[in-house]
């Protein structure tokens, strides 16, 4: 019988600090290959015979598994500013494990979400011990994590952050998701703090993807070749509706030929949690992570250091869900369909051939910027059912008909709009939903400015704008239809273009737009196989 055991240790850093950090063996005496998880979402209060319990499949394998709270997070000394200390407190402990009478030499990362981040922030120093990693629902690039084409996520790491930040030594916060409305948005950390966050501000001021900012380690650059350079097997995790499911499937697609070929992608259905939840509007058969390889950690893990065959998946391969064809697949990449599909956008409808030429114009008030429910895969709460078509004066829908027959969409898809504004600057957003029995499900979405494709634009004048929707894999039945929305705002998980022209997070006021879409010139292309 196994006679597990846990030790509570403060593991000190170089600069003073002291980390908990909760020790698990299988047994009192002995080296072990260790598990090594770090965690921000954690409280003073600790439970080691949950603990244990938790991480019983590993221990009963033979593992240790050492789980310690982040820097300034339960019972952790220090303050918690997101990233900031991540490199070089995971590389101390690390070190601390190097002398450590227990550890037989190999370490396996673990983590999901911000916890994959952790470790996501020192791999590229490729340190010896580590043998593997399970890193899932997490992107290395942080400019995605912050924004989607310069617009910021307040749907996602907005509130995310303020509820983080100085966790367990701020307690008074002055923020509401309304807060994320403010001008200039780049006040905000003194409103909500009452001091000024450099990590929160300064991104604020560069949300150009190509800003050399993006490379500094003060925004993540040492994340961007973490996986590449990393060299060890890697077990991938997102969903189709995870916050980052473009991200996670790029990492996919950068790993070197041989690293990949050693490694593997898991895609399911659902959101960041890559199982289903009340929440979620469609359940989809077996398509939980947890349904389909409920030992996957160990399993991976077991692979890595005995051989074990995987009980999912493929090395070298993606393993993804078709969405209501209820069905998985295998490809060394995510497949793009190989028929384009275009639809033009006529009056109100989405059609194979384009109509007679027209314009729909509606107001766009960034003081009372539309909402949208579900942020698709850029923003949290996934896939939702929608609204009414047209459901505001400031959403413009347009409908398909009915699929004559079944048809698998594979791959990205992507719009272009012809539109003109009565402003030197404006937003456009679109929102491609699936409608089946009559509910329209949100599918995917993207926002970009005039001025990002047009930088000296005149009002009045007609141009192309392009938008791009992350990839993902569904089937349409006989019978069903495809529906987009358009519009210039998308609350709350976006920041509100003020319609004025410059860096939008400086901005002190706003004005109306007078927004207008040019038809049959409009176009929507999703690729079939």
């Amino acid at each position: 019988m196994m006679k597990a055991i846990a030790t509570e240790q403060m593991v000190r850093l170089p600069d003073g600090i002291s980390l908990y950090t909760v020790v698990m063996l299988p047994q009192k005496r002995g080296q072990f290959p260790v598990i090594l998880q770090r965690n921000p979402y954690v409280t003073k209060e600790v439970d080691l015979e949950s603990m244990l319990t938790d991480a019983c499949p590993c221990l009963r394998d033979g593992y240790a598994v050492v789980c310690q709270h982040a820097r300034g997070c339960g019972r952790s000394e220090g303050d918690f500013i997101p990233y900031e200390n991540e490199r070089a407190d995971g590389l101390a402990l690390l070190q601390w494990l190097r002398q450590q009478p227990f550890s037989n030499g190999e370490v396996y990362l673990s983590g999901a979400s911000y916890l994959s981040s952790v470790h996501l922030s020192y791999l590229n120093t490729a340190p010896p011990e580590v043998r593997g990693a399970l890193l899932a629902v997490q992107d290395c690039v942080r400019y995605n994590i912050l924004f989607r084409n310069g617009f910021f996520k307040t749907g996602l790491h907005g509130p995310w952050f303020a509820r983080m930040y100085k966790q367990n030594s701020l307690t008074r916060k002055n923020f509401c998701p309304d807060s994320f409305r403010m001008l200039p948005l780049s006040a905000f950390s003194r409103a909500a703090f009452g001091e000024s966050v450099p990590s929160f501000d300064e991104p604020l001021l560069h949300p150009d993807q190509d800003d050399p900012y993006w490379s500094t380690p003060a925004a993540g650059g040492d994340y961007l070749d973490a996986v590449r350079r990393s060299r060890i097997p890697l077990l991938l995790i997102t969903a189709f509706h995870d916050i980052y499911t473009e991200g996670v499937i790029e990492m996919w697609n950068s790993l070197p030929v041989e690293q990949r070929k050693r490694s593997a992608l898991i895609i399911t259905p659902y959101e960041h949690n890559t199982s289903y939840a009340p929440s979620m509007p469609v359940q989809f058969p077996r398509g939980g992570l947890k349904e389909v390889w409920p030992d996957y950690a160990t399993n991976w893990f077991n692979h890595l250091r005995r051989g074990d065959a995987l009980h999912f998946g493929e090395l070298g391969k993606v393993t993804y869900y078709t969405m209501w064809e209820n069905r998985w697949h295998s490809a060394p990449m995510l497949p793009q369909g190989k028929t384009p599909l275009t639809f033009f956008l006529n009056d109100h409808t989405l059609d194979l051939k384009p109509g007679p030429a027209g314009e729909i114009q509606y107001l766009y008030n960034p003081y009372a910027p539309a909402t949208f429910p579900g942020g698709c895969c850029l923003n949290f709460d996934g896939m939702r059912a929608q609204p009414p078509p047209d459901s505001r004066y400031d959403i413009v829908s347009f409908l398909s008909r009915p699929m004559p027959k079944r048809v698998v969409f594979n791959g990205d898809g992507r719009v272009q709009l012809l539109v003109r504004t009565d402003c030197e600057d404006t937003c456009f957003y679109v929102r491609l939903s699936v409608v089946k029995a009559g509910v329209a499900y949100g599918l995917r979405d993207d926002i970009t400015a005039v001025s990002r494709e047009h930088p000296d634009y005149r009002p009045g004048t007609a141009v192309a704008l392009h938008f791009r929707f992350t990839p993902c894999s569904f089937l349409l039945e006989k019978g069903d239809q495809l529906r987009l929305d358009v519009s210039s705002s998308c609350a709350p998980h976006f920041s509100a273009h003020t319609n004025r022209k410059g860096l939008q997070y400086i901005q002190t006021t706003a004005q109306v737009a007078h927004n207008t879409l040019l038809l049959a010139q409009s176009e929507l292309t999703l690729f079939a196989d």
